[in-house]
């Protein structure tokens, strides 16, 4: 399609957004854009050509006061960098204030880099770019370039050479467990021998971790345990074993 059209990014309220800094598409297909007033996002980018209800919309984050008033997510910081991993979930780049990890609808951050709690080079970020395979995050900043290793691959629709590392689990190691090779976003749960559930979680994207404790946060015991993974409806699944030594 050589279709090409030219539009200024208005939000819901008729506010005009003139500096455009990044854009990325997440895996729902929406468009994320970075302006000067933190990130808008277009949920019906089909409607692009027809101008139809095609606004873009801030995300509102209710304030914890009481005031029943809401501040916009990052509305105060520059957006330079968007990258979307394969949990959906969107790793942003600012100009000034480092990088944040946010939820996939964006209401929730998860993470916050900056100089001053981690590694980063620089709160100035110039590009962010993603290794889906490992789940391995890159920041470019303006004094050079550091990278992450995050905890979300890339999905798919086969469960493909499902792996648990490491397997077996020695006594001493207390690091995490990943499931990876899974379906986009599988549920895992992990019982005993006996088929008593010891822990479940949803994979970020093609992986799932487990830290080697249960529901009470105790370090579970020897013993053989089974890993059972499905997708959303419940018509794929895998099941694998791995050997945990107390």
């Amino acid at each position: 399609d050589d279709r090409t059209n030219k539009f200024s990014i208005v939000d819901q309220d008729g506010k005009t957004f003139n500096n455009i800094f990044s854009v990325a598409e997440d895996l729902e297909g929406n468009i994320w854009v970075g302006t000067n007033e933190g990130p808008v996002i277009y949920y019906n980018p089909e409607n692009v050509f027809s101008g139809q209800n095609f606004f873009a919309h801030r995300i509102n984050i209710p304030r914890e006061d009481d005031s029943g008033l809401a501040n916009y997510m990052l509305g105060t910081e520059t957006i330079t960098a968007i990258a979307v991993d394969g949990a959906n979930r969107k790793w942003i780049g600012t100009e000034n204030a480092g990088v944040f990890l946010l939820a996939p609808d964006g209401m929730k951050q998860i993470y916050s880099f900056n100089e001053n709690n981690s590694p980063l080079l620089s709160n100035n970020i110039t590009s962010i770019a993603i290794d889906h395979q490992s789940g391995e995050v890159f920041f470019g900043t303006d004094k050079g370039i550091i990278s992450y290793r995050s905890t979300a691959t890339q999905g798919s629709n086969e469960f493909n050479k499902v792996f648990v590392f490491p397997n077996p689990v020695r006594e001493d190691y207390d690091g995490p467990i990943t499931v990876t090779g899974l379906v986009s976003d599988a549920e895992v749960k992990i019982t005993d021998i006996s088929g008593n559930i010891v822990y479940e979680t949803r994979a970020l994207g093609g992986q799932a971790i487990w830290d080697g404790r249960n529901f009470s946060g105790a370090r579970v015991q020897t013993g053989v345990y089974l890993i059972f993974c499905t997708n959303e409806d419940g018509s794929k699944t895998h099941v694998t074993k791995l050997l945990f030594i107390h």
